[in-house]
């Protein structure tokens, strides 16, 4: 019989999630990290920002954002105590509700607000499709025609079932399905790179349909009130490590997790076809022999590609197609300023901008705290958190893509392109005046020189047809286990609702393997199908094995050529 040793290699968001399940099922856990705990979703201070007692000023990756879709991340933090918080909330307690989502605009024109602070109903299909008529409306340049035929695309989504999803959508980009081609300015930037690249930094023309339309669909269906949803934005009541990270330590801490630090998984070791030890490297260039019964991979797919090497593969050959998933580059740039300055009660867009720029300004969400007494040299007032999602496009300002840039011109760069979209004339929301330093994510290097610029922590991107290479969580390695939002999940999408079900699905797979007695499950909510639509999915799922289309499909009436609607309706692909 296997011991109850469990290592788990990688400490973000699935590593932790799975050392959190199995400790609680006696296994003896340590979690090998290289750098931080928390991943990509940590906070870190910027070093040396504190004065006088003052804690450094909060930086990180990129903000954060749970939206109401997320269903397995949420349970999980409840059960992570906090202080003042009731047990059965924990952590989940320090999620605020945001109300609105700004589509900032250029050129002096009028940004459009989404309301998406909902009023508890829970609306059919009929009435979501005409919410988002409302909300695409506001927008002058954009067609009725063109309103109609994006809500059309949500509903062909909505309503196609999951054999058409699996064999259609997934294998059709976003921006084929989404009609880009010979649409308006205004339509491609609204309805095609601000569902794509300005939320998950993938470029339409590659991004999978199947993962965009259904991150949409289940935003519209949360925005207005499914009883299943949490609220459609919410967002920390604090720096991410102060409201849920650092708490989600101790606590597994005093489950009897272990931690090993500074150590850089490198090796698996195999004996008679299963794993027996993992080589971690340290900076210093040592390595140690790290033996255990059973192996979560949670590292993320960059790096687990390389753990995954020849031997591996020769036992499981599918584990290959992970080599194959691609990642892009989005990272966050905080600006720290001398006043509050609360841009929008929520998430702000920057439609317009050429470097796909997403914000949202913290202050006004971190209630109780004395920002200026808490952070920094007591100067400091608020934290507006950027994204750049479009790294290779030119930037007005200097002319360069963003890896082209050094530091300073990266965030003056930002700077300018926010303004363009927030001053008016007689209104000036961004100004010198206000900006009191700035902080990049330090996972981009190079920017300064020599050579080209690299990132360490880059971002998988859901292409088209990609779903067939993410791998289970169960391997044909009877003691290796894998997680990350690069496994196979029911969101095959690169959040920390994935990274939190694969955690899962990699500690159920491990108790499987071990055959523990009376031992519990770990549950995964799945994502459900509004059940109005079960006719209209069984109607479809007959169609798409006939090789017809969805019953509302039909070409973008700009389209020319064979007008045929999106995709390969046929079930070969």
């Amino acid at each position: 019989m296997r011991g109850r040793r469990v290592a788990v290699l990688g400490g973000g968001v699935s590593g932790l999630t799975a050392a959190m399940e199995l400790a609680e099922r006696g296994f003896e856990v340590t979690v090998v990290e290289a750098g931080a705990l928390g991943g990509k979703a940590r906070s870190m201070p910027v070093p040396g920002t504190g004065r006088d007692g003052r804690r450094d000023l909060p930086g990180e990756h990129g903000f954060r954002f749970f939206p109401g879709f997320y269903r397995n991340l949420p349970v999980t933090m409840s059960r992570i105590p906090f202080p003042g918080n009731p047990d059965g909330v924990g952590v989940a307690g320090n999620l605020v509700e945001t109300s609105e989502v700004l589509h900032a605009r250029g050129d002096g024109r009028d940004g459009l607000v989404l309301d998406v602070s909902g009023d508890g109903r829970e609306p059919d299909l009929e009435e979501t499709l005409r919410s988002l008529g409302a909300f695409l409306s506001q927008a002058r340049g954009l067609s009725a025609a063109e309103s109609e035929y994006f809500a059309n695309r949500l509903l062909v989504y909505a309503t196609s079932g999951d054999e058409r999803r699996a064999g259609q959508w997934e294998h059709t980009s976003w921006w084929e399905f989404s009609g880009a081609r010979g649409a308006s300015e205004e339509y491609y930037r609204l309805c095609v790179i601000g569902p794509s690249r300005s939320l998950v930094a993938a470029k339409a023309e590659v991004a999978s349909a199947e993962s965009i339309a259904r991150t949409q669909t289940e935003f519209w269906y949360g925005l207005l009130g499914r009883k299943r949803y949490a609220a459609a934005d919410r967002v920390l009541n604090a720096p991410t490590n102060e409201a849920w990270i650092d708490p989600w330590v101790r606590h597994l801490k005093g489950l009897g997790v272990r931690f090993a630090l500074g150590r850089r998984a490198v090796k698996l070791e195999l004996t008679r076809g299963e794993v027996s030890a993992v080589l971690l490297g340290r900076a210093d260039g040592t390595t140690d022999r790290w033996e255990a019964d059973w192996f979560v991979c949670a590292v993320p797919a960059e790096r687990a590609v390389k753990l995954l090497d020849a031997e591996v593969l020769a036992r499981d050959p599918a584990l290959g197609g992970a080599a194959r998933l691609e990642t892009d580059w989005m990272t966050g740039l905080q600006f720290y300023l001398r006043h509050r300055t609360p841009i929008a009660h929520g998430h702000v867009i920057y439609l317009d901008s050429p470097w796909a720029l997403t914000s949202v300004s913290q202050a006004q969400f971190w209630a109780g705290v004395d920002f200026a007494a808490t952070y920094g040299d007591g100067e400091v007032q608020d934290c507006l958190s950027v994204d750049i999602s479009a790294w290779d496009v030119p930037g007005p300002l200097f002319g360069k893509a963003a890896w082209d840039c050094t530091r300073k011109e990266v965030a003056a760069e930002v700077w300018h392109q926010m303004c363009q979209a927030l001053n008016r004339e007689g209104e000036t929301v961004l100004s010198e005046k206000l900006l009191h330093s700035w902080f990049l994510d330090p996972a981009v290097t190079g920017l300064d020189g020599p050579g080209r610029a690299r990132n360490s922590e880059p971002l998988l991107i859901s292409t088209a047809g990609s779903a067939q290479h993410r791998p289970r969580a169960a391997t044909a390695l009877p003691n290796l286990f894998l997680a990350g939002d690069w496994v196979h999940s029911d969101l095959n999408l690169a959040t920390m609702e994935a990274a939190d079900q694969t955690g899962k699905a990699a500690a159920n797979a491990l108790l499987t393997a071990a055959a523990v007695r009376d031992a519990v499950p770990c549950e995964i909510l799945t994502m459900q199908h509004p059940p109005e639509l079960a006719e209209l999915h069984r109607i479809d799922a007959r169609l798409y094995a006939a090789g017809l289309p969805n019953m509302f499909d039909r070409p973008a009436p700009w389209a020319t050529g064979s007008g045929q609607p999106a995709g390969n309706a046929s079930p070969a692909g």
